[in-house]
């Protein structure tokens, strides 16, 4: 039995030739489509970085609405301490310092007898000053304090009434309104608020009215 060939047989000739054809289309889909799809990828890749949402900053820190401690300092840019609040021995209080450590302003509340608030402020040289307190059982004061060691005013308002002091740089003073005055004779009489009462440096009462 003689083989078929090209020559003998032009179906089959035609027929592999058909089926080297689909295997080339079959090979040439196979490329296509995986281009297709690696093209696809890329393009959803893109895509997405484009439409990533961009980056958002650390939110800052919560500001804590309460801070307890014992006590709290404030410095200057060099380092020295120009306030102090704090816990004392008496009491709360706040100090304010200048430049060279020296406290010129206190506030403060007294715990112990006779409690209550209480201010000092003071030039630099301690010189001059003011004070002012508001004490239980003491009533309420106000005193100044000039560059002299003597000169001074106090007014003071308590239960038996108001009482304003005047003194100056030789020690004399002036007394208006209530209060203990010593009369001329050594006799203690208690005074009224229409009272004044002017003294030498020795406290004796030079004239008085009433």
């Amino acid at each position: 039995m003689i083989a078929p060939t090209e020559e003998n047989d032009p179906i089959l000739s035609r027929i592999e030739r058909l089926e080297e054809q689909n295997r080339r289309w079959r090979r040439g889909a196979m490329i296509a489509l995986v281009a297709v799809v690696s093209i696809g990828l890329t393009a959803q890749t893109r895509s997405k970085r484009r439409h990533a949402p961009a980056h958002q900053p650390a939110a800052a820190p919560g500001i804590p609405k309460n801070i307890e401690a014992e006590s709290f300092t404030l410095k200057d840019d060099s380092g020295r301490v120009r306030a102090e609040l704090a816990m004392s021995g008496t009491g709360p209080s706040l100090k304010l310092f200048d430049e060279h450590g020296s406290a010129l302003a206190v506030f403060c509340v007294n715990d112990t007898a006779p409690g209550g608030p209480f201010v000092t402020l003071s030039d630099p040289a301690h010189h001059a000053g003011l004070s002012m307190s508001v004490l239980e059982g003491a009533g309420s004061e106000l005193s100044m304090m000039g560059e002299g060691e003597n000169a001074q005013v106090h007014i003071g308002v308590t239960k038996d009434g108001t009482t304003l002091e005047l003194f100056d740089q030789d020690g004399f003073s002036t007394d208006l309104g209530n209060g203990m005055q010593t009369t001329r004779s050594g006799k203690l009489k208690k005074t009224s608020a229409a009272s004044i009462a002017l003294f030498n440096k020795d406290r004796k009462v030079l004239w008085s009215a009433p």
